[in-house]
């Protein structure tokens, strides 16, 4: 099917736009700014992190090297649809911390520098459908008029229109990342008719609260005697600790130390794709204001860790966080920041508490379930597409786990 692309004059540097058989249009933008009041429309009591108060919070301040763009689909000058990307060089040799940690055979083992060498020489110039700092459907949204099949043929019109302004700006896409779709949502015509590789990585970890829990006494209580004694034993362990909740000004002040612990969880990821702004905590805490909590740990007149989250409607979502190494071997402090987001959800009333991917066995530990999230990614050189599962194979993180049922009627002795 044929697009017809023609440039608009705006005041937003570039806009490209397009006709779909006569019945869409598309416009992509590059800031939420221009786009902003339809934008709101479409997303509407939906999901904060579609929010302009919180897109326009990591455009201002955005992590190392990411530019968002934005897409506005519309029928008949109705907007119902928006698609966000954000645009990123990606260097491989800096964004791979250390290779898999996972048991190796000797082949293995005896390959993998040179593998290593090889991958982090590459360098590639990527378009996100979604959003890197999230874990989620977050790469587009579309009323409930537009079929799923329509929806990601939108998308891919959506992304070629944004591979030909970047190209115009000498700027040449290869990758192209559409993330995250749980399973049931996944749109099969992505391999069959667009050539995407699917692939997965470590499940987003979700905690759905009980009706019975009505206090966090509640919650333990449901817990089997062996993970009862794993709270207390916690708790003992952090009994020195004080916490203190902070406000935008408390963020900036202490800001320093902030990125200082929060650099030291995200350089033990075997792939970090970004570093967020130095500003861009107290930054959140201003656009959301109450529904952003920021928590921070201090033992000793010292603060060793801090944890974000953030109430997405009936939704408490687990953000950034940061701690000490060694304090955090002492303290068990991020089993405690994990107890303590689930006493905030059930404080708050929430019904899920999610708590992203990573950690994945002790994140089930506290009652978190693992949901498989299904990404798409394709090269634009149909030659280099060929070789894009073998370059996933190596820069996906280490799958292996052990799920924990913590709870009375769970399988956990």
């Amino acid at each position: 099917m044929s697009i017809l692309t023609t440039g608009l004059c705006s005041k937003f540097r570039q806009e490209e736009s397009s006709s779909l058989h006569g019945r869409y249009t598309i416009a992509i933008y590059d800031s939420i700014a221009d786009v902003e009041e339809n934008w709101s429309i479409v997303t509407s009591a939906h999901d904060i992190f579609f929010s302009v108060e919180f897109l326009r919070c990591i455009e201002n301040f955005p992590a190392t090297g990411i530019k968002p763009y934005y897409g506005l689909v519309k029928i008949d000058d109705e907007a119902l649809g928006i698609i966000y990307f954000q645009s990123k060089y990606v260097r491989l040799k800096e964004n791979l911390r250390k290779p898999g940690s996972k048991p190796k055979t000797f082949f293995e083992k005896l390959t993998e520098p040179f593998k290593y060498v090889a991958v982090s020489s590459i360098n590639f110039q990527a378009i996100i459908c979604g959003n890197l700092l999230l874990t989620g459907k977050y790469g587009f949204y579309f009323k409930d008029t537009v079929t799923k099949d329509e929806q990601f043929y939108l998308v891919t019109q959506a992304i070629d229109q944004l591979t030909l302004f970047l190209k115009k700006k000498d700027i040449n896409p290869g990758l192209v990342l559409i993330k995250d779709f749980f399973t049931e949502d996944a749109p099969v015509i992505a391999e069959n008719y667009h050539s995407y590789t699917k692939f997965t990585v470590q499940p987003k970890m979700i905690l759905k609260i009980k009706k019975e829990w009505k206090t966090f006494d509640d919650y333990v209580e449901d817990m089997n005697s062996k993970y009862r004694v794993r709270y207390r034993k916690s708790l003992q362990k952090a009994a020195d600790i004080t916490k203190i909740v902070f406000s935008e000004t408390d963020i900036a002040a202490n800001r320093d130390i902030i990125n200082k612990l929060y650099k030291n969880v995200s350089d033990q990821a075997d792939f970090n794709a970004f570093l967020l702004h130095e500003k861009y905590f107290e930054n959140l805490k201003a656009a959301l204001g109450s529904k952003m909590t920021f928590t921070t740990y201090w033992r000793q007149g010292k603060m060793v860790a801090f944890f974000t989250s953030i109430k997405n409607y009936e939704v408490l979502d687990a953000h950034f966080l940061g701690y000490d190494p060694v304090e955090n071997v002492e303290c068990q402090l991020y089993l405690n920041m994990l107890f303590d987001l689930v006493r905030e959800g059930l404080e708050n009333k929430m019904d899920i508490i999610d708590m992203s991917r990573t950690a994945v066995e002790i994140k089930s530990t506290v009652g978190a379930l693992p949901h498989d999230m299904i990404l798409y990614m394709k090269h634009t050189n149909p030659l280099l597409n060929k070789g894009v599962e073998t370059v996933l194979g190596f820069v996906k993180p280490d799958a292996s786990y052990v799920i924990r049922h913590p709870f009375r009627d769970g399988k956990d002795d």
